[in-house]
């Protein structure tokens, strides 16, 4: 996740020719899309995107984030099928994932959670949460204040809001269903992770 902004836009470009030619109607119904007159209409973060063999847009005409088409261009290609998994893991916790790669999406791709709602506090994530359709999970196995989204339409995952105490500072930890895994491989997730960090932490600047 360490790319400029700029490297996110070249990575979308480069993955452009992967849309081309591709019958994208042909998994709608797999992975939960809708059609579109161009290709297939996918909600991400509670925003509707078109996904065509031209690329990715906002089905409203505004601006996205590259790193969000990049995601959906990589969902629409999945042939992941299914509904999304009862058990959450944070990407660490994935089997399979190479040794190396475990321990830093949880401090690469969460601290800036941590670092943002240190200091607006937990009223500012709960506004922000709910802002992106996010839904409080009462009496949550992973404890703290464990909230959850639809990221994507078989794709869910939750975030939960440890608060600090006089032990340890305040920790905000992303869970995938156990599930996603089989729609998006492990690079791919920790994108669809920042995408939805960034999420949270634009809602709150915002409000």
């Amino acid at each position: 996740m360490g790319e400029t902004p700029d490297g996110y836009e070249k990575n979308y470009l480069g993955l452009l020719p992967r849309l081309r030619g591709r019958d994208l109607k042909a998994g709608a119904q797999r992975l939960g899309l809708r059609a579109a007159p161009d290709g297939v209409l996918v909600s991400l973060l509670g925003k509707d995107y078109v996904v065509s063999g031209e690329g990715v847009r906002a089905a409203d005409g505004s601006a996205s984030r590259a790193n969000n088409r990049s995601v959906l261009i990589h969902y629409v290609l999945s042939t992941g099928a299914g509904e999304p998994g009862e058990e959450y893991l944070t990407l660490s916790q994935f089997p399979g994932i190479p040794r190396g790669r475990r321990e830093p999406g949880r401090d690469i791709l969460n601290g800036p959670l941590a670092r943002a709602f240190a200091e607006a506090g937990y009223e500012a994530f709960v506004r922000a949460a709910r802002a992106l359709g996010g839904q409080r999970i009462e009496g949550s196995p992973q404890g703290g204040n464990a909230w959850q989204f639809e990221l994507l339409p078989k794709i869910r995952a939750r975030v939960v809001y440890e608060e600090a105490d006089e032990e340890y500072p305040l920790e905000i930890k992303v869970l995938f269903d156990n599930r996603a895994i089989e729609f998006l491989e492990f690079e791919c997730l920790a994108f669809l992770n920042g995408c939805l960090v960034e999420a949270l932490i634009g809602e709150s600047l915002a409000g």
